[in-house]
């Protein structure tokens, strides 16, 4: 019979690995859906990237699921929850003409064919609901789906017993009755009001959001068998035997090896000795498909309680045990107690055999968990408390894994700063050492280049030599050093010796002292809508009771069952806002899509702000290559493949990006012109135009100079020449390479000016020479800040004494206008409508002229008239009367009127 299991542990320490995103989806439609708790759930679905909002903000919970949707969505919460590996694109190159036969949408074709290899799905299911893409699924049809997944891992039974219980069960389609049977016992489906099932309704969007969530639930956190200890049996003090009257009725015979098979103590990640357990204790049996891979003591009068400390023996001398902090890093000394309980390898030993086994193994690591006890003596004529070890359990171990904070890296060794402490430590790669970023074999050299980049993590596992055999890295925290208790908490009081808090009407007392000293205990408070450092008990003390209202808290806490964190706040949902976590990163931007910023190095995505402050000295946003600050123009440049981006970010612990400092490192195009007085040269990619700073005498290449000058480039000889441009570490152009050399023969000369309008053409500065336009046809037109790309509407622009206007123009060897660079530089006039990309307006000429409206404006003086109005297109029609200015390079730098 296949057994049922869970992933308690092995599911969630493979997860942990993975780089997944975590930050909150706040769909604006989320209170369109009904039910209690939808936001919680589909946000927490949303986060885990099992299921995906629309480009717009909205979740749209009522819209139907197409079946390449739902088996892409099974497909997801097996992969992320590192229950499955991601399908092998060799593998799944044997469905793919298939599957194109059948219409299958190319972004389901991984999903469908691991559907297909793994038995979830099979052709004849493809053939009729998948081909297409379109087809809205049944919740039957759902339901086999996902009983198929999880019916590789739990047991599915005959008789369908509990869908049996669903009023409306006889119409539930045969073959599907006993998938819907297996979700029904597992807890991922349940009735309606009326205890009915409805097989043949198609499912939505927020119907699919709780199967997903349950589904992860169960994969993640598991269903444990409990049973009772009948009998054990123990072969060279090391192979234990139990076995185990299962609750559920049946016998289980579990073998465990010393130092191999975990025991946990309680609801824990606590440890306990396989020695300590006996004949009557209740437990649960963790496994891992058909394997018991951990046991937890759920009862037991023997059960081991937990230790205060464990780490890895450095020395036994004089009675005195030192020893190395796993989570900390600090090396600690203790005095063994007289009548001291030692278990070394699941046998009480004396001291004496204590001190020759710690001989006998030393080419092993002695991994150690200590209970202490604290007496009062007196020395020296002064009383002082000396810690002793009470209880000593000792396990070895060939290797043994560190967590921490890259502080440095090498490709020979990795200095880091252990978690929850301020100790460091450095260790040497051995000969044969693996590497990995998360999941995925690297090389050192790939993270060297990742620890470069900004804040990363790391977890190392040491051989018996002292050498590193393993490195993984990440960018996410990994979660071992620490637990949250994932509860929140009332706070009934604090000070410098307890922490009490209310649950559920049951108190709990978090004690300060030497089990949980308060220098190790960093305590944050939820202010001005972030985290701050409190920095000491006396200050959160101050906080909790600096408030009429209730005071809520939640409380972290170390393997060894330490608090090492407490966070406060008087609103219960500050922990789902923000986290007081704060990374930085650097590195090239591959691109920036959806307000989703990735870097090239990076596996982690980073939300940008909705908006930047780009009014104050302290900007949040910064382009160094160019004088405009826009979100919209990083983006631009971030997603245009003829530049290079560089950025240094800081993120909050959501990883939502609080500030950009970015710069370009290289940049090719075409080149439009070059003003040396101005310093500034522009130039055209398939993205458009961009206006870049350069220095003062921008370098040209060894070739270059001796073909001709700066001043050269600046005549309009050169104009629609490809330039490649370099750039300094502050973003600015300090180099110029020209790919072709000189667009020789063009003849055009160059005026520019102030315009004002002459019969088919324009005259400059007011002076009486006109110079007549082109056809429109033949002319090349730019106009900056405003979309226009008509010659008719720039005609009026000039003729408009209300519009003022500076052009460059481009005159050919008849002194025609050929080429025409407009710059809008005033407009004023009654504002007729706007949005977040454009102010519009009528001229007292009534000519009608749209703007260009960047970010934000940096002067809007408009008596009733609001920045937040100009982008929402809340001043439409309210018969503003506005003068707009806009900058040289055209865009909008005030408003006022």
């Amino acid at each position: 019979m296949k057994r049922k299991f869970a992933l308690i542990l092995s599911a969630v320490m493979a997860a942990s690995s993975l780089p997944l995103t975590a930050y909150a989806a706040n769909f604006k439609d989320i209170n369109d859906v009904p039910w209690a708790g939808a936001e919680t759930v589909i946000n927490s679905v949303a986060d885990k990237g099992l299921l995906s909002g629309y480009e717009d903000g909205t979740f749209r919970a009522k819209n139907n699921v197409t079946y390449c949707e739902a088996m892409q969505m099974v497909y997801n919460v097996l992969v992320k929850t590192g229950v499955a590996k991601s399908m092998d694109a060799v593998e799944a190159y044997a469905y793919m003409g298939t599957l194109d036969t059948y219409q299958v949408p190319k972004w389901a074709q991984m999903a469908v064919a691991y559907g297909l290899k793994n038995g979830i799905i099979d052709m004849q299911l493809v053939a009729t609901k998948f081909a297409g893409g379109n087809t809205a699924a049944t919740r039957e049809d759902v339901a086999l789906l996902f009983g198929n997944a999880l019916g590789m891992y739990y047991d599915k039974e005959k008789d369908a017993a509990e869908a049996k219980k669903f009023a409306d069960y006889w119409s539930i389609s045969g073959e599907r009755l006993v998938q819907i049977d297996l979700l029904k016992r597992l807890g991922v489906v349940s009735g309606d009001n009326y205890n009915n099932f409805n097989p043949k309704k198609n499912i939505n969007r927020a119907e699919m959001a709780v199967m997903l969530n349950k589904t992860n639930g169960i994969l993640t956190e598991g269903v444990e068998e409990s049973g009772t200890i009948t009998n054990i049996t123990v072969n060279e003090n090391k192979y234990y035997n139990f076995t185990v009257r299962m609750t559920q009725g049946g016998t289980e015979n579990v073998m465990a090896t010393l130092g191999q098979m975990p025991v946990y103590s309680g609801n824990t990640t606590q440890t306990v000795a396989l020695s300590s357990l006996n004949k009557g204790d209740q437990v649960s049996l963790i496994r891992s498909g058909n394997s018991v891979i951990a046991m937890r003591v759920t009862k037991g009068s023997t059960a081991q309680s937990k230790y205060d400390m464990t780490g890895y023996v450095d020395s036994y001398k004089n009675d005195s045990l030192s020893f190395e902090n796993e989570n900390t890093g600090e090396t600690v000394k203790y005095p063994i107690k007289s009548g001291a309980k030692i278990v070394v390898g699941g046998q009480t030993v004396t001291r004496t055999q204590l001190k020759t086994l710690l001989d006998d193994h030393y080419k092993e690591h002695a991994y150690a968990g200590i209970k202490t006890t604290i007496e009062r003596e007196k020395k020296n004529g002064n009383y002082e408390d000396v810690t002793y070890i009470d209880e000593l359990y000792i396990t070895f171990t060939n290797e043994y894994t560190r967590v921490g904070e890259v502080k440095s890296f090498s490709t020979n060794s990795v200095n880091m700063k252990f978690i929850g402490s301020s100790s460091e430590g450095t260790y040497y790669f051995a000969a044969n050492c693996e590497f990995y970023i998360g999941d995925t074999k690297s090389t050192a050299a790939a993270l060297k280049k990742l620890a470069d980049s900004g804040t990363v993590y790391v977890k190392v596992t040491v051989n018996a030599d002292e050498k590193v055999s393993k490195v993984i890295m990440s960018e996410d925290t990994f979660d071992e050093g620490k637990k949250d208790t994932s509860r929140t908490y009332k706070v009934k009081s604090l000070n410098d010796k307890k922490l009490v808090v209310e649950e559920n009407k049951e108190t709990t007392t978090f004690t300060f002292g030497s089990t949980n000293p308060l220098d190790n205990i960093t305590f944050y408070g939820y202010k001005n809508k972030d985290w701050e450092n409190l920095g000491n008990v006396d200050k959160a003390e101050k906080f909790a009771d600096d408030t009429d209202d209730t005071m809520y808290c939640k409380v972290v806490m170390n393997k060894s069952n330490k608090v090492t964190e407490i966070y406060l706040s008087t609103d219960k949902q500050a922990w789902n806002k923000t986290s007081d976590e704060k990374r930085e990163r650097k590195g090239t931007v591959a691109s920036i899509q959806n307000d989703v910023l990735k870097f090239k190095t990076s596996s982690v995505s980073y939300t940008m702000l909705d908006k930047y402050n780009t009014k104050d000295s302290d900007n949040t946003i910064k382009i160094g290559s160019t004088e405009t600050q826009s979100k919209k123009l990083l983006t631009r440049l971030a997603n245009d493949s003829a530049f290079e981006l560089y950025a240094e970010i800081v993120a909050d612990g959501n990883n939502k990006v609080t500030e950009v400092d970015a710069r370009l490192t290289a940049a090719t195009g075409k080149l439009v012109e070059y003003d040396q007085d101005k310093k500034r040269i522009k130039i055209e990619t398939s993205g458009g135009e961009y206006e870049l700073i350069t220095t003062s005498k921008p370098k040209l290449t060894d070739e270059d100079d001796k073909k001709f000058t700066l001043d050269d480039i600046a005549t309009s000889k050169y104009v629609g020449e490809e330039i490649k441009l370099g750039f300094n570490s502050s973003g600015v152009v300090n180099q110029f390479t020209l790919v072709n050399g000189p667009n020789v023969g063009s003849g055009l000369t160059k005026v520019s000016g102030i315009a004002t309008s002459a019969a088919n053409g324009l005259q400059v500065d007011g002076k009486s020479k006109a110079y007549s336009f082109l056809s429109e046809r033949k002319m090349t037109l730019r106009v900056y800040g405003s979309p226009t790309e008509s010659l008719d509407t720039v005609k009026k622009m000039i003729a408009d004494p209300n519009v003022k206007v500076y052009v460059e123009a481009g005159l050919d060897d008849q002194e025609r206008v050929e080429t025409l660079n407009v710059y809008i530089r005033e407009a004023a006039g009654e504002l007729t409508s706007c949005d977040s990309d454009y102010i519009r307006i009528r001229t007292a000429s009534g000519n009608k002229f749209s703007l260009d409206l960047p970010g934000k404006v940096k002067t809007c003086n408009v008596k009733g008239l609001k920045q937040e109005d100009l982008e929402d297109g809340n001043a439409d029609n309210k018969g503003y009367t506005v003068k707009v200015v806009l900058t040289d390079a055209g865009v909008i730098s005030s408003i006022t009127g």
